[in-house]
């Protein structure tokens, strides 16, 4: 591969390494804290890049016979390395979703200090859903049980219920590092009173992110259930894909 397209390379890559940070999409990818190195790893290969470039203009760069080789030697086929990286720069995949929940694991035992830290004030606060799962799996009938809380999430069929049986689970993407590792936690939503409604289809597709206000059913969310706590449903609304999209 001939130097100027190592170049162009290299600022293609730093170059959607920074449109990212900027624009926010990282978040898709990796956790907050990431933003300043990813960034710091998008100027360091554009600023190399440039270097290099302007070396090689003002003829420090190695060339000659054995440069000009290379680059005929190169040919179109070095210039299709570029096609993935425009690929990334001019369109951003989206986050993981609904349709990744049967591809990832559950997050095990997801036992956490915040199990302990007393439920905030308030007419059914808001808890994330990792937190619902992490302070029921360290009290199967602890304060979650007494109170209602409202969580948000995707709706997706409940796990080993077939699709359409009018079971359904609220779930979330936890990540620790990356996408790369994302873990799946989830609630099954009791509905006793009939508060779901045409929510409680079953149905697969297109990400379903509701609110959905309850109360943990005592004795749920062991072990024995895979930590998954049974939320006993009062009320639902539709809200907007979240930004993170995951939780942490």
């Amino acid at each position: 591969m001939s130097r100027d397209t190592q170049h162009v390379l290299l600022v293609l890559v730093g170059g959607v390494l920074v449109k990212i940070v900027v624009d926010g999409s990282y978040l898709r990818y990796v956790k907050p804290w990431s933003a300043t190195p990813v960034l710091l790893a998008g100027v360091v290969l554009v600023t190399v890049a440039v270097v290099g470039m302007v070396r090689d203009l003002r003829g420090r760069a190695p060339a000659g016979a054995g440069h000009d080789h290379l680059d005929h030697g190169a040919g179109p086929s070095a210039w299709m390395l570029v096609l993935p990286v425009l690929a990334l720069l001019l369109v951003v995949p989206p986050a993981l979703g609904s349709a990744a929940v049967d591809g990832v694991g559950a997050r095990a035992a997801p036992v956490s200090a915040v199990a302990d830290d007393p439920l905030p004030a308030g007419d059914a606060p808001a808890l994330g859903l990792l937190d619902v799962v992490s302070r029921t799996a360290a009290d199967p009938s602890g304060p979650l049980t007494t109170r209602d809380v409202t969580v948000t999430g995707f709706l997706v069929p409940a796990r080993g219920a077939p699709t359409g049986a009018g079971a359904v689970d609220l779930a979330r993407l936890v990540i620790t590092c990356c996408a790369a590792d994302a873990s799946t936690v989830r609630v099954h939503l009791a509905d006793p009173r009939g508060a779901l409604g045409e929510a409680a289809t079953g149905g697969s597709g297109d990400d379903r992110w509701v609110a959905v206000r309850g109360r943990v059913v005592a004795g749920t969310g062991t072990p024995d259930d895979g930590h998954v706590p049974t939320l006993s449903v009062t009320s639902w609304s539709p809200v907007a894909t979240p930004d993170p999209v995951y939780e942490y």
